[in-house]
Protein backbone atom coordinates (compact mmCIF):
# COMPACT_ATOMS: atom_id res chain seq x y z
CA UNK A 1 0.00 0.00 0.00
CA UNK A 2 1.86 3.08 -1.17
CA UNK A 3 1.87 6.28 1.75
CA UNK A 4 -0.59 8.19 -0.06
CA UNK A 5 -3.18 5.58 0.94
CA UNK A 6 -2.24 4.71 4.17
CA UNK A 7 -2.14 8.82 5.21
CA UNK A 8 -5.99 8.55 3.52
CA UNK A 9 -7.01 5.74 5.73
CA UNK A 10 -5.69 7.02 8.96
CA UNK A 11 -7.48 10.40 7.97
CA UNK A 12 -10.52 9.27 8.05
CA UNK A 13 -10.22 7.25 10.97
CA UNK A 14 -9.49 10.01 12.98
CA UNK A 15 -12.56 11.68 11.69
CA UNK A 16 -14.56 8.69 12.41
CA UNK A 17 -13.60 9.09 16.06
CA UNK A 18 -14.01 12.92 16.50
CA UNK A 19 -17.60 12.17 15.17
CA UNK A 20 -17.70 9.30 17.96
CA UNK A 21 -16.78 11.27 20.59
CA UNK A 22 -19.02 14.11 19.33
CA UNK A 23 -22.01 11.97 19.87
CA UNK A 24 -20.95 10.35 22.73
CA UNK A 25 -20.95 13.49 24.23
CA UNK A 26 -24.18 14.56 23.26
CA UNK A 27 -25.72 11.56 24.53
CA UNK A 28 -24.06 12.12 28.17
CA UNK A 29 -25.15 16.11 28.33
CA UNK A 30 -28.07 16.25 30.44
CA UNK A 31 -31.53 17.05 29.08
CA UNK A 32 -32.95 21.04 28.83
CA UNK A 33 -35.09 21.53 31.49
CA UNK A 34 -38.11 23.03 30.03
CA UNK A 35 -39.43 26.56 30.85
CA UNK A 36 -41.22 27.07 34.35
CA UNK A 37 -44.84 27.95 33.50
CA UNK A 38 -45.76 30.35 36.19
CA UNK A 39 -49.52 30.96 37.33
CA UNK A 40 -50.98 33.91 36.14
CA UNK A 41 -50.92 36.26 39.88
CA UNK A 42 -53.77 36.19 42.24
CA UNK A 43 -55.54 39.60 42.56
CA UNK A 44 -55.16 40.80 46.34
CA UNK A 45 -58.99 40.69 47.23
CA UNK A 46 -61.04 43.69 47.08
CA UNK A 47 -61.59 44.79 50.99
CA UNK A 48 -64.48 46.76 51.51
CA UNK A 49 -63.95 50.48 53.57
CA UNK A 50 -64.21 50.14 56.84
CA UNK A 51 -66.70 52.89 58.30
CA UNK A 52 -65.18 54.79 61.31
CA UNK A 53 -67.98 56.05 63.42
CA UNK A 54 -67.02 60.22 63.80
CA UNK A 55 -65.91 61.20 67.30
CA UNK A 56 -67.64 63.39 68.73
CA UNK A 57 -66.65 65.21 71.44
CA UNK A 58 -68.71 65.62 74.47
CA UNK A 59 -70.65 68.79 74.97
CA UNK A 60 -70.59 69.81 78.87
CA UNK A 61 -73.74 70.53 79.94
CA UNK A 62 -74.27 73.75 82.07
CA UNK A 63 -74.33 73.13 85.88
CA UNK A 64 -76.77 74.70 87.19
CA UNK A 65 -77.65 72.81 90.36
CA UNK A 66 -80.95 71.38 91.33
CA UNK A 67 -83.78 71.69 89.35
CA UNK A 68 -86.75 71.75 91.24
CA UNK A 69 -86.61 73.41 95.27
CA UNK A 70 -89.51 72.97 97.66
CA UNK A 71 -90.15 74.90 101.10
CA UNK A 72 -90.87 73.15 104.12
CA UNK A 73 -94.25 73.49 105.10
CA UNK A 74 -95.42 76.43 107.65
CA UNK A 75 -95.22 74.94 110.98
CA UNK A 76 -96.16 78.34 113.33
CA UNK A 77 -98.45 81.13 113.36
CA UNK A 78 -97.54 82.96 116.16
CA UNK A 79 -94.72 83.10 118.51
CA UNK A 80 -92.34 83.51 115.27
CA UNK A 81 -88.96 84.99 116.25
CA UNK A 82 -86.74 86.50 113.69
CA UNK A 83 -83.06 85.39 114.08
CA UNK A 84 -79.81 87.38 113.00
CA UNK A 85 -82.27 89.38 110.65
CA UNK A 86 -83.67 86.41 109.10
CA UNK A 87 -87.18 85.23 109.34
CA UNK A 88 -88.57 82.49 111.70
CA UNK A 89 -88.79 79.30 109.57
CA UNK A 90 -90.81 77.66 111.19
CA UNK A 91 -93.37 80.81 110.83
CA UNK A 92 -91.77 82.10 107.28
CA UNK A 93 -90.32 79.01 105.38
CA UNK A 94 -91.06 80.63 101.59
CA UNK A 95 -93.32 79.51 99.18
CA UNK A 96 -93.43 79.10 95.38
CA UNK A 97 -95.79 80.55 92.79
CA UNK A 98 -95.75 77.28 90.77
CA UNK A 99 -96.40 79.30 88.05
CA UNK A 100 -93.00 80.17 87.60
CA UNK A 101 -90.53 77.53 87.01
CA UNK A 102 -87.14 76.65 84.83
CA UNK A 103 -89.13 76.37 81.43
CA UNK A 104 -91.36 79.24 81.94
CA UNK A 105 -88.64 82.23 83.53
CA UNK A 106 -88.09 83.46 80.14
CA UNK A 107 -91.70 84.34 79.88
CA UNK A 108 -92.27 85.59 83.67
CA UNK A 109 -89.42 87.14 86.01
CA UNK A 110 -87.31 87.69 83.04
CA UNK A 111 -89.68 89.67 81.04
CA UNK A 112 -89.76 93.68 82.31
CA UNK A 113 -92.17 94.44 84.32
CA UNK A 114 -93.86 91.10 85.25
CA UNK A 115 -93.89 90.91 88.47
CA UNK A 116 -96.52 94.38 88.46
CA UNK A 117 -98.93 91.49 87.11
CA UNK A 118 -98.70 89.18 90.10
CA UNK A 119 -97.99 91.66 92.87
CA UNK A 120 -101.19 91.36 95.35
CA UNK A 121 -102.76 94.64 96.05
CA UNK A 122 -102.19 96.91 98.91
CA UNK A 123 -105.96 96.26 101.01
CA UNK A 124 -104.40 92.58 101.08
CA UNK A 125 -100.78 93.14 102.08
CA UNK A 126 -101.86 95.81 104.73
CA UNK A 127 -104.18 93.33 106.14
CA UNK A 128 -101.36 90.52 106.24
CA UNK A 129 -98.29 92.85 107.12
CA UNK A 130 -100.72 93.89 110.51
CA UNK A 131 -101.22 90.54 111.20
CA UNK A 132 -97.86 89.31 110.61
CA UNK A 133 -96.02 92.19 113.21
CA UNK A 134 -98.51 90.71 115.47
CA UNK A 135 -97.15 87.01 114.60
CA UNK A 136 -93.71 88.75 115.89
CA UNK A 137 -94.35 90.21 118.18
CA UNK A 138 -93.95 93.82 116.67
CA UNK A 139 -97.40 95.23 118.47
CA UNK A 140 -97.45 98.54 118.60
CA UNK A 141 -94.18 99.24 116.29
CA UNK A 142 -95.06 101.71 113.02
CA UNK A 143 -95.86 100.05 110.06
CA UNK A 144 -94.05 102.62 108.06
CA UNK A 145 -90.76 100.84 109.75
CA UNK A 146 -91.40 97.45 108.02
CA UNK A 147 -91.81 96.39 104.78
CA UNK A 148 -93.72 93.25 104.14
CA UNK A 149 -91.48 90.88 102.73
CA UNK A 150 -91.55 88.50 100.32
CA UNK A 151 -89.06 85.94 101.48
CA UNK A 152 -88.90 84.07 97.96
CA UNK A 153 -89.33 87.46 96.18
CA UNK A 154 -91.17 87.91 92.96
CA UNK A 155 -88.77 88.19 91.15
CA UNK A 156 -87.83 85.07 91.61
CA UNK A 157 -90.97 83.52 91.31
CA UNK A 158 -92.16 83.36 94.85
CA UNK A 159 -95.80 83.00 95.85
CA UNK A 160 -97.10 86.29 96.17
CA UNK A 161 -100.13 86.03 98.91
CA UNK A 162 -98.98 82.54 100.77
CA UNK A 163 -98.28 83.66 104.29
CA UNK A 164 -95.58 81.50 104.55
CA UNK A 165 -93.82 83.58 102.09
CA UNK A 166 -94.21 86.85 104.06
CA UNK A 167 -92.93 88.94 106.73
CA UNK A 168 -92.12 92.01 108.41
CA UNK A 169 -89.11 93.02 107.70
CA UNK A 170 -87.06 96.40 109.09
CA UNK A 171 -86.32 99.35 106.81
CA UNK A 172 -83.42 100.02 108.72
CA UNK A 173 -80.75 98.22 111.32
CA UNK A 174 -77.57 96.09 110.71
CA UNK A 175 -80.09 93.35 108.79
CA UNK A 176 -82.73 95.43 106.64
CA UNK A 177 -85.21 95.47 103.43
CA UNK A 178 -82.60 97.38 101.49
CA UNK A 179 -79.74 94.68 101.88
CA UNK A 180 -82.12 91.92 101.11
CA UNK A 181 -83.06 94.03 97.64
CA UNK A 182 -79.76 93.73 96.65
CA UNK A 183 -80.03 90.02 97.15
CA UNK A 184 -83.15 89.77 95.05
CA UNK A 185 -82.02 91.60 91.80
CA UNK A 186 -78.32 90.65 91.89
CA UNK A 187 -80.20 86.52 92.12
CA UNK A 188 -82.75 87.81 89.23
CA UNK A 189 -79.58 88.77 87.06
CA UNK A 190 -78.12 85.41 87.69
CA UNK A 191 -80.86 82.99 87.11
CA UNK A 192 -82.10 85.31 83.58
CA UNK A 193 -78.22 85.05 82.65
CA UNK A 194 -78.32 81.12 83.56
CA UNK A 195 -75.33 81.46 86.22
CA UNK A 196 -77.50 80.00 88.60
CA UNK A 197 -80.91 77.91 88.55
CA UNK A 198 -84.31 79.04 89.45
CA UNK A 199 -84.30 76.59 92.30
CA UNK A 200 -80.84 77.37 93.61
CA UNK A 201 -81.83 81.20 93.53
CA UNK A 202 -84.97 80.11 95.85
CA UNK A 203 -83.40 78.38 98.27
CA UNK A 204 -80.30 80.92 99.08
CA UNK A 205 -82.41 83.40 99.31
CA UNK A 206 -85.07 81.49 101.71
CA UNK A 207 -82.27 79.83 103.98
CA UNK A 208 -79.83 82.83 104.37
CA UNK A 209 -80.05 85.58 102.14
CA UNK A 210 -77.26 87.55 104.45
CA UNK A 211 -75.01 84.49 103.20
CA UNK A 212 -75.24 85.63 99.73
CA UNK A 213 -75.16 89.40 100.28
CA UNK A 214 -71.97 88.68 102.58
CA UNK A 215 -70.07 86.53 100.04
CA UNK A 216 -71.20 88.96 96.91
CA UNK A 217 -70.37 92.18 98.71
CA UNK A 218 -73.29 93.78 97.63
CA UNK A 219 -74.39 96.90 98.54
CA UNK A 220 -78.12 97.79 99.95
CA UNK A 221 -80.12 99.07 97.12
CA UNK A 222 -82.52 102.70 97.52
Amino acid sequence: MSVRSIDAVRSGLVRSMIAATVLGLSACAPAANPPLTLPPPTAAPTLAPTTVPPVIAAVPLPTIGTAVWTPAARTKTTGCVSQAGLPDPACTPGAIDPRVTLATTAATICTSGYTATVRPPVALTDRIKTEEMAAYGLQGQPPSGYELDHLISLELGGAPQDVANLWPQPWNGDTNAHQKDAVETHLKREVCNGAVSLADAQRMIATDWLAVYRAQRLTPAP
